[in-house]
């Protein structure tokens, strides 16, 4: 029995339908001699810390500073959920009768080690074979399945996928809980996280915030000289000019009056003449995060709603794989273009046009977004709709010929100094008859130069002749602050991270090989900074918030390598290094255990300054330790002892100073009734009713509480679980 393990369902019944007959099953699909499954992401998630202290799956022992950092000799997988474990029990009774496993993670890192990972922890050492899908359209699955790969050649990937988690569990795990002990022994609190990505991702956002802050407009100008019919040149200064700035801006309006003044009316000697001709091709194909780039100019859509799109339209069938950072095409699939503009109803296409994104070298692990030709389902969704107009149009537009276009330009000299005339005129539109997504939003929106082309073509000049500046103009401009981020900017940024970078070397490598982060990835970091309330949209925009800038500030002294995305975009470049290879992931955990103690120590001993309340100046009743003055949910104010040892909390009385102490006699609650087994420990939860009514079951040993889903035990109350139980629950952290 040949068993397939996919992804997700999608992709199972994409495989299935192309197999045969499929029988739908308890968790697979059963196809003649085969069986198709699936994993739903991660089922599986390596153990918390407070798993790791308490030395059991399901346990949770409180962390401790003293016991940071943790850096387990084992790593260690259970089910991420009880869904996840009837999963996992599903295909560990599929393998007990599979001869052979095929292994259709999707064609990522991330989709070669969700599988690996299951196949090793049920303990799996039969054949396996990797089936590399970009693409779920049948004709697409059929070449697939006819070119399957053996899985052992693809465990470096795996490798560096499996680093890849082991590592931003140790560097996000160890530093936030680093940061939480710290601010709770200063009488603070507050969930703050770190991670490995997005904390030097919401360094970028507020580097630009205080750019914008301590921005100061400066005034500039420039001097156009018109020339006799229409010709508007402007003035190139040297080097050695009197007044301009550092970026050659002229900042004296008193020098460009005096040159308007000695201009006008004067000679204009052509010195020199070009004229040729140019061409531009279509813009390549879309990868992930030129998707999201135009897809928030364009829509405004956020990169997450773009990537579930994407994602939405791959599972159908109708685009190719999304999450690629590459552009380029294989040359094999340059023969369905004609099938596939008939499918797209492009007029006017020529199918035998090739473009220089068809190239089978520049294709990696993935190729660029395109469309299969299957038809947009009735059911899509708006966004769906929309990223599939823009991958149809990027698609058609390299089936038309280059735009091509006349450039002259005019060099003349007046009364001694230098002034160009430029034009630009398009001969033919080509590809651009489609749309123009070629150019750069700056360009888009006339700012990519202070000096704009003449209106309409240059007459043919001939070096020597003699013309009359008829009259100097001076043209004021002032400079502009930089632009809070946008989904899409962000993207652009992460992905072009070499140029923050000042080291020459690092920024050689970067501009080659990395970015911060994956295109997997980036979506899901900036709505993980939103939902930490570190960073908050705005429109369009993307700002961080006070709790934002706060972290950052404290970080960039305390941890600065935390902060630095140059550091942590060098370790992606290791990463890559494991999946190619060229280095042992052994030697890449070495040096990331050496980081993480370094930075665990100092944001423990690190002065906190605004992340950590002020103290009172009144000492605890009980121990005389400074309090700290805090306010509830409900707005009250209180104070709690700074001593995590007391832990004490009093009210705070009008004239400032401790009260009675809260909850000092206030009974236990005594559950109402019994409820079902604990998932964890399997003891009798109870059956307790908050304020507002709403029931709840509740672990005794403290493992956890659900909300009560008729009698039964529903979604899991974490926030609630962690108030009664007053332990810690910490997630993964990238």
């Amino acid at each position: 029995m040949r068993l397939f393990i996919a992804e997700k369902p999608s992709v199972a019944r994409a495989i299935a339908q192309t197999l045969g007959n499929a029988e739908k099953r308890d968790g697979f699909l059963a196809v003649g001699k085969a069986q198709v499954t699936w994993c739903r992401g991660h089922l599986l998630s390596l153990w918390t810390p407070e798993e790791v202290i308490a030395g059991k799956a399901g346990e949770r022992a409180r962390v401790d500073a003293s016991h940071l950092p943790i850096l387990p000799q084992s790593w260690k997988l259970r089910p991420r959920d009880a869904d996840a474990a009837r999963q996992i029990r599903v295909i560990a009774g599929l393998l007990k009768t599979a001869d052979e496993v095929v292994h259709a993670g999707d064609p990522d890192r991330e989709g070669q080690l969700l599988v690996d990972e299951v196949l090793h922890y049920l303990g799996w050492k039969g054949p396996t074979k990797r089936l590399w899908l970009s693409a779920m359209d049948p004709e697409s699955v059929k070449k697939a399945l006819a070119a399957l790969k053996d899985n052992a050649s693809m465990q470096a990937i795996s490798a560096s996928a499996e680093c890849r988690s082991q590592a931003d569990w140790m560097v996000g795990m160890n530093a936030s809980i680093a940061l939480a002990r710290n601010i709770q022994a200063k009488g603070g609190s507050g969930q703050w996280s770190i991670g490995r990505v997005q904390t030097p991702t919401l360094a970028l956002l507020v580097k630009r915030e205080e750019e914008m802050k301590n921005f100061q407009p400066r005034d500039y100008y420039l001097v156009a000289a018109h020339i006799r019919e229409g010709i508007k040149a402007w003035w190139r200064m040297g080097k050695d000019q009197e007044g301009i700035d550092e970026e050659n801006r002229l900042l004296h309006s008193e020098i460009a009056e005096d040159l308007v003044q000695r201009i006008s009316g004067q000679p204009a000697k052509v010195t020199a003449f070009t004229r040729k001709e140019g061409k531009r091709e279509a813009p390549l194909p879309y990868s992930l995060s030129t998707l999201q780039k135009t897809a928030s100019s364009r829509f405004g859509m956020s990169a997450a709603k773009t990537l579930a799109a994407a994602q939405e339209l791959y599972e159908a069938g109708v685009t190719t794989y999304p999450r690629t950072d590459c552009s380029y095409l294989p040359m094999e699939q340059h023969g369905d273009a004609a099938r596939i503009l008939q499918a797209l109803g492009i007029e006017g296409a020529d199918p035998a046009i090739r473009h220089g994104a068809w190239n089978t070298a520049r294709v990696e692990a993935h190729h660029g977004i395109i469309p299969t030709g299957q038809p947009l389902p009735g059911s899509a969704s708006r966004e769906a709709c929309q990223i599939f107009g823009l991958v149809r149009e990027s698609y058609a537009r390299l089936f038309f010929p280059p735009e091509r276009f006349e450039e002259r330009e005019a060099t003349f000299g007046i009364v001694g100094e230098t002034f160009v005339a430029k034009s630009r005129v398009i001969t033919d539109p080509g590809w651009t008859r489609l749309g123009d997504e070629g150019k750069g939003e700056e360009e888009k929106n006339g700012k990519g130069t202070d000096e704009q082309d003449t209106s309409g073509a240059l007459p043919i000049l001939d070096k020597g002749e003699e013309r009359v500046c008829e009259r100097g103009e001076v043209v004021a401009r002032r400079t502009q602050p930089p632009k809070p981020f946008t989904d899409g900017t962000l993207i652009t940024a992460m992905t072009r991270i070499h140029t923050l970078v000042e080291d020459p070397k690092r920024k050689a490598r970067l501009r080659e090989t990395s970015g911060l982060g994956t295109e997997a990835t980036r979506a899901g970091i900036i709505e993980t900074l939103i939902a930490r309330e570190y960073v908050e949209r705005r429109q369009k925009t993307l700002r961080p918030t006070k709790k934002g800038m706060q972290l950052i500030q404290t970080m960039r002294v305390a941890a600065p390598s935390i902060v630095d995305p140059g550091l942590t975009a060098i370790w992606e470049d290791g990463l890559a290094d494991i999946a190619s290879g060229r280095l042992v992931p052994s030697q890449f955990m070495a040096r990331q255990v050496e980081a993480v103690q370094v930075i665990t120590r100092k944001i423990l001993e690190a002065d906190l300054g605004g992340l950590a309340p002020k103290p009172s100046g009144i000492l605890c009743p009980l121990c005389q330790s400074a309090l700290v003055p805090r306010t509830s949910k409900k707005g009250n104010p209180f104070l709690t002892c700074s001593n995590t040892a007391c832990g004490a909390a009093f009210v705070q009385k009008t004239d400032g100073t401790a009260g009675a102490r809260i909850g000092e006699d206030r009974p236990a609650p005594q559950a109402e009734a019994e409820g079902p087994a604990c998932p964890r420990c399997k003891a009798t939860t109870g059956r307790f009713t908050t304020a507002r009514g709403h029931g709840y079951f509740q672990c005794p040993k403290g493992h956890g509480l659900w909300w009560d889903d008729n009698g039964k035990l529903g979604k899991e109350w974490e926030a609630r679980a962690q108030q009664k139980t007053g332990k810690s629950s910490t997630s993964r952290k990238i």
